[in-house]
């Protein structure tokens, strides 16, 4: 699914403030307001397993984007008191378009490398079975992500999405299976020139766990010039609702909040309990920074924030828990630079 670069008609309408704030307050954004706490219900209904997606593909026109991002987590301490700290670094790439005048496809592709590094006690424990962990569990992690998608028109207004998302996850090292797959469909609605919303449904399979089924949701609200509420994301569980603010078109402001989840295959290098056991990391990231518009559809993004909520957690190779522990809010930095690409359009 191409996201994020594509840019939707109505969104150059320089008349859109007037039309949204004008008087009493109008039926756009009447409507604007009932798709944000429609998706905030359906996260919530989900116990923040979900899925969000960026904007709607350009309809008639191959394109794609590459982009690029670090980040990295400062120290933060669980409940049980181990230490540890993070980087993150990651690329991907999109692109697709129109085979003929009611179909659309596209692929996408990433690859992040993480490291975790621990910082345990002299006196911790040589085996699992207490709060405190043995051992640093794991150290650096692949994750691999293929996106196959198809996007039907129906008329000018309403699109059907459906996607395959693959995803391979695991420790530098381990030679066991650390795949999972799923299907997702989503519907799309252009409500009005300032609105479009989408609601849809996955299911992926996880490892050593049953498949899950989650909502995948999608807006973009130009709620007036200069403030834009969307989501961005992708077929994964997770994502991030974030809201854009600026009077230039080159630099605004954002402030962001989202859930991000990481399950991955564990190497055999660790105790005889957690040898090519399950490693899981899940945190809800709340983010300020600014958005620099380098050239259409180019963008800088710098944030900086903290991930609360924070959970840690280790299982056996037959998802058997060996420990699960919160950690304390974890302050974080990053920044993102993203191109487009793309042929003529027809």
């Amino acid at each position: 699914m191409l996201s994020q670069f594509a840019h939707a008609p109505w969104l150059t309408a320089g008349s859109g403030a007037a039309t949204v704030l004008g008087g009493t307050m109008h039926r756009e954004l009447i409507r604007g307001i009932f798709a944000a706490v429609l998706i905030l219900l359906t996260s919530g209904l989900a116990s923040a397993q979900f899925s969000t997606l960026g904007d709607t593909p350009a309809r008639f026109e191959w394109r794609g984007r590459v982009s690029a991002d670090y980040r990295s987590e400062f120290e933060t301490k669980s409940d049980a008191g181990d230490e540890f700290h993070a980087w993150r670094t990651a690329i991907a790439g999109e692109f697709g378009g129109p085979i003929n005048e009611s179909i659309l496809v596209s692929f996408g592709t990433r690859y992040a490398h993480s490291r975790y590094d621990f910082n345990l006690d002299f006196g911790s424990p040589p085996v699992y079975g207490t709060t405190n962990l043995p051992r640093d569990p794991w150290n650096s992690l692949n994750t691999i992500d293929f996106l196959p998608s198809t996007t039907i028109l129906v008329g000018d207004e309403v699109s059907v999405v459906l996607a395959l998302p693959i995803r391979y996850a695991g420790e530098s090292g381990t030679d066991r299976n650390g795949f999972a797959a799923g299907v997702s469909a989503l519907v799309r609605w252009q409500i009005s020139k300032t609105v479009s919303v989408g609601l849809g449904l996955g299911v992926t399979s996880q490892l050593e766990k049953e498949a899950e089924t989650f909502p995948i949701v999608a807006l973009k609200w130009r709620i007036m010039e200069g403030l834009t509420l969307m989501t961005e994301g992708d077929w994964f569980q997770g994502g991030r609702t974030t809201l854009l603010w600026g009077t230039s078109n080159s630099i605004r402001f954002t402030i962001s909040a989202g859930y991000e989840r990481t399950r991955f295959r564990l190497d055999d290098n660790g105790t005889t309990a957690d040898t090519n056991g399950i490693g899981e990391i899940t945190t809800i990231p709340v983010e300020v920074g600014l958005r620099i518009r380098l050239m259409e559809s180019a963008f800088l993004d710098v944030k900086t924030g903290v991930g609360i909520a924070g959970r840690i957690r280790v299982e056996s190779d037959n998802g058997r828990k060996l420990y699960d522990q919160e950690f304390d809010p974890a302050p974080r930095v990053g920044i993102a630079i993203t191109f487009p690409f793309g042929l003529p359009a027809r």
